[in-house]
């Protein structure tokens, strides 16, 4: 319903007032209608994009900015899961289950595996990233990832 529509039916309703098509009292809520609806668009668009969950665009967009954090699947749901998961890494994910989730917010495909001998942990990619997307992602993700080892992305 439009902000006139209810703003007639509730005047209507005191008894008071007579809402006919030509008169002023018409132009005036239709005038304050208009502004109205303007407002409670723009409202409804920010509590929308409020949420991870419901958010289309610039909330999506504002939160991969505060993580910063490359888009390697531009859909929508991808985005969506991977800041999820981003948003629920902890201290205590130094887990293969936690590289996992990790790997899984920056929207990547790929596997991890560790070499005891020189301490490393590398993840295997799976998706046809070029060298400076591989860089970019493992520069991101490394502060994530135990300090007593090196990790690599290939």
């Amino acid at each position: 319903m439009s902000e006139f529509e209810h703003m007639k039916r509730l005047l209507e309703n005191t008894g008071l007032y007579a809402i006919t098509d030509n008169s002023l009292i018409k132009a005036e809520l239709m005038a304050y209608a208009a502004g109205l609806d303007t407002y409670f668009t723009a409202l409804d668009e920010l509590k929308r994009e409020c949420f991870v969950a419901t958010a289309t665009t610039y909330g999506l967009q504002y939160r991969e900015d505060m993580l910063r954090r490359l888009n390697f699947r531009p859909a929508l749901n991808s985005r969506r899961n991977a800041l999820l998961k981003a948003f629920s890494i902890t201290a205590s994910d130094n887990t293969l289950e936690g590289m996992e989730k990790l790997r899984d917010s920056f929207n990547v495909h790929g596997t991890f595996s560790f070499d005891p001998a020189t301490m490393t942990i590398t993840l295997t990619c799976t998706d046809n990233l070029i060298p400076v997307q591989r860089s970019l992602l493992e520069y991101q993700m490394r502060p994530f990832m135990p300090v007593w080892c090196q990790f690599t992305v290939v």
